[in-house]
């Protein structure tokens, strides 16, 4: 019997062998299939702006449309401002970036370059799979980090729901949405890297990560696919806002905020797997919600359906643009209702600047205006120059009058 035991397992061993190393094989070919898409891009800011100075930095971005030369990266690379951008290949053609888009909140935007520049090189689309973000999905995060062109880090997806990261006062910050978290241990130059599963598919979009852990900050793709589309069929990527922003609070402290039992039974039931939602955290001022919701107001529907979380409040907003919304918040264990109109995003976002004296001045971003607790108006000082340095006026000053009259666009000058 013990001789039979003995040659059963001799005869289990190369089939054990052979289930562990199908898994390293399959990574291997996706990642051999994926590289070619992926670029290193170069930077370079030519003017302060917004929240950003005049700087050059490198990146990582990847092929989302080889037929149209659209390149996925984040924001902060395709960056607010004036830009000129370059993109390497693996086998080191580099081909000029034009920014296409960058959205006014969230961290991504897309460049293009001319597919026909490239001769020696036939990268693919990389397939975005937003619903392939699942806790506990094994991911690669494959791109320039830390100036390396090529590097390949692994992690494992845990968490799905965890607040966007916080880059500090006076940076872009990203807002109303969630991040995914892995300990990928990603660093500079890796912004813009796609996170990928076993089959290829691109899960998130890598945008941070901590100084003091290993952890790595993953955008969702829920909103990037619509914009995508969108870019492809020539179209606008129409972006609205209540100009409040929103967290994601949990039942317990919804219920001491005067979340109503029945409310919280109604939300339980159409959404099983939810453990929150949504509370204002900040309104801007003079924006839709301005004077009518307030800090702390539970939002339980938008246009009569309830919701739970960001993706379903922003599929609202960004396709009413300059249309009425409804909604209903609870406070202080009472429901009320407004009706608010839906603000343009992009015309809370700068997109000229003045410049002289070496001085540069933007309108005054809805970025911006978040941390200075104003409305989205006055001029921003990107740069003092010589003109305001010499009078003692920093970076980041508003300028809200000249000579005794108000100014609050740069066609007031």
């Amino acid at each position: 019997m013990l001789a039979l035991a003995l040659l059963a397992l001799a005869l289990l061993a190369p089939a054990v062998q052979g289930a562990d190393g199908a898994e390293p094989v399959a990574w291997r070919r996706t990642l051999e299939q994926i590289s070619p898409s992926i670029v290193s891009i170069q930077v370079d800011a030519t003017r302060a702006f917004d929240t950003e100075w005049n700087d050059s930095g490198q990146a990582t971005g990847f092929v989302v449309d080889a037929e149209r030369g659209l390149i996925l990266t984040n924001r902060h690379v395709v960056t607010a401002g004036p830009v000129r951008a370059a993109g390497l290949f693996t086998n080191q053609e580099e081909v000029e970036l034009i920014p296409v888009y960058r959205d006014p909140v969230h961290d991504f935007g897309f460049y293009r370059y001319d597919p026909r520049a490239l001769k020696y090189i036939q990268p693919r689309s990389l397939p975005l799979y937003p619903a392939g973000a699942e806790l506990g999905r094994d991911i690669r995060v494959v791109g320039n980090d830390d100036g390396e062109q090529l590097s390949i880090l692994a992690g494992t997806i845990a968490r799905l729901r965890r607040e966007a990261p916080d880059y500090g006062r006076g940076k872009y910050n990203d807002f109303n949405t969630f991040y995914l978290q892995a300990a990928s241990s990603t660093s500079g130059g890796s912004s813009g890297s796609p996170v990928i599963d076993i089959k290829g598919r691109v899960i998130a979009l890598n945008a941070g990560a901590s100084n003091q852990a290993a952890s790595s900050f993953f955008l969702p793709l829920d909103r990037v696919q619509r914009a995508l589309e969108l870019v492809q069929a020539g179209l606008p990527v129409t972006r609205g806002t209540l100009g409040t922003t929103l967290r994601y609070t949990a039942f317990d402290e919804l219920r001491r905020l005067g979340l109503r039992e029945a409310s919280e039974r109604a939300v339980r039931a159409k959404f099983p797997d939810a453990i929150g939602m949504l509370v204002v955290s900040e309104i801007l001022t003079e924006g839709a919600g301005d004077g009518k919701l307030q800090v702390g107001d539970i939002l339980v529907r938008i246009n009569g359906e309830y919701l739970t979380e960001f993706v379903p409040f922003a599929a609202v907003l960004d396709e009413r643009v300059g249309q009425p919304v409804e909604l209903t918040v609870e406070r202080g264990g009472g429901e009320l209702s407004f009706t608010l109109p839906v603000q343009d995003l992009d015309q809370l976002s700068p997109d000229e600047y003045l410049q002289f004296g070496d001085a540069v001045v933007n309108n005054l971003s809805y970025q911006q205006a978040r941390h200075f607790n104003r409305a989205a108006d006055g001029l921003y000082l990107a740069n003092p120059g010589f003109v305001f340095a010499a009078a003692g006026i920093p970076r980041g000053s508003v300028i809200i009058g000249v000579e005794g009259e108000p100014v609050r666009r740069l066609d007031d000058l």
